[in-house]
């Protein structure tokens, strides 16, 4: 990790993120839309091509947020219009000293922005988009990653994989995501809630995963370790809350392993009922692996985080960037996702060992609440995005 020099004067940055903003879903659209509200408009105005919808259409527009899906319109032509106008625009009324982006994708952006309006960039690395890089040679992708002046990997498996696809290290910050504070935390759940989402689980031991159903995150590997734990644990069950395209095959699995009357499948969970589906768990399990081929892997994990954030227990899956979000023996369990016998045996051990469960759990909300929080993560943004504004990282006095 680079020395950042003290806080000076503030430098205001735009963010670009053409894709991946709310109302879309999932972790890097999460990840852009807190580090804007936790910068704040006097720090960062954000352009994305993600239109309003629904309810949102009638609120008043969040100050600094620019949604222009013309500028990121195909064809080509269409988008070159509608990015014209829409950084005239920014340039105009919000005038950024630099530039964030939130994945490699938009590199070339941040090269035409060097270019023509003089300003630095820097570049979010998550993971997949990173191995995709490596695997392309002379890509534009690649070009525009490694002509940034900083790249902020989610982990320092990521930051590993950028030395790999030819960043130099000096210019690598790793910045973890945060946790929404207000959000996650030890949450009392009714019986009524408990009832209506578990029925006749209501009054027993729940393992609980948050994820997009898809091969990663190892919802197979639960299923298959479930025989194994119902034996030590007749009254648990596994709750799984997200929707995908491997649901089919879970169902299927349930079916074959005998064990479809203790696993319950919850679709379309809103962000407001997340605490209470925490709250409800006795022990937080998402064993992701990693498939480095198919350019698949867990970059950092913020489910983790916020399992931690709200009291509880973690097992993991030890790959990718997960050692960052969990620590073994501390905050949770990391297992071999491969290994459905270690994963029942570390599940058994925690829903046995209440003493032991919640200390993990004490532990991981406490390092939450100590390193994750937004406005922490938005601090040390800050001091990178002036360094790169002044320069430090070089290319920006040598383009």
């Amino acid at each position: 990790m680079n020395s950042l020099p003290e806080k000076t004067s503030a430098v205001k940055s735009l963010l670009i993120s053409s894709i991946y903003y709310p109302p879309d879903v999932g972790g890097i659209s999460r990840f852009m839309s807190s580090m804007v509200t936790a910068l704040g408009a006097d720090r960062v105005c954000c352009l994305t091509g993600v239109p309003e919808q629904g309810e949102q259409q009638n609120e008043r527009p969040m100050a600094g947020v620019y949604r222009r899906p013309l500028a990121f319109a195909k064809p080509k032509y269409l988008q070159a219009v509608g990015w014209a106008a829409a950084v005239a625009e920014i340039m105009v009324r919000e005038r950024p000293q630099a530039v964030q982006l939130a994945t490699l994708y938009e590199g070339y952006l941040g090269l035409w922005m060097r270019k023509w309006m003089r300003t630095p960039y820097a570049i979010y690395a998550h993971g997949n988009e990173v191995l995709d890089a490596i695997r392309a040679d002379g890509d534009r992708i690649r070009q525009g990653l490694c002509s940034a002046d900083c790249v902020l990997a989610n982990s320092h498996f990521t930051a590993d994989l950028l030395k790999q696809a030819g960043v130099q290290s000096e210019r690598i910050e790793v910045v973890h995501p945060g946790c929404d504070l207000a959000r996650f935390q030890s949450t009392h759940v009714s019986e009524e809630f408990r009832k209506s989402v578990l029925g006749s689980h209501a009054h027993g031991k729940v393992i609980l995963t948050v994820a997009r159903l898809v091969t990663r995150k190892g919802h197979d590997m639960v299923i298959r370790a479930l025989p194994r734990v119902l034996k030590d644990i007749p009254d648990v069950c596994y709750l799984i809350v997200g929707s995908g395209p491997a649901k089919p095959m879970l169902e299927e699995l349930t079916v074959s392993m005998g064990v479809s009357g203790s696993v319950i499948f919850l679709e379309n969970v809103g962000d407001a009922e997340l605490p209470s589906m925490y709250g409800m768990c006795d022990v937080f399990v998402m064993p992701s692996r990693a498939d480095l081929e198919s350019s698949d892997v867990e970059g950092f994990g913020i489910v983790y985080l916020e399992a931690g954030a709200c009291g509880k227990p973690v097992i993991a899956g030890k790959s990718g960037g997960v050692a960052d979000a969990v620590l073994d023996g501390e905050t949770g369990l990391l297992v071999p996702p491969e290994s459905p016998e270690m994963l029942a045996e570390a599940i058994c051990q925690v829903l046995a060992d209440k003493e032991y469960a919640e200390r993990l759990g004490q532990y991981g909300q406490e390092r939450a609440i100590r390193e994750f929080s937004w406005d922490a993560i938005a601090d040390r943004v800050d001091r990178i995005m002036i360094a790169v504004a002044s320069g430090k990282y070089g290319l920006a006095k040598n383009s």
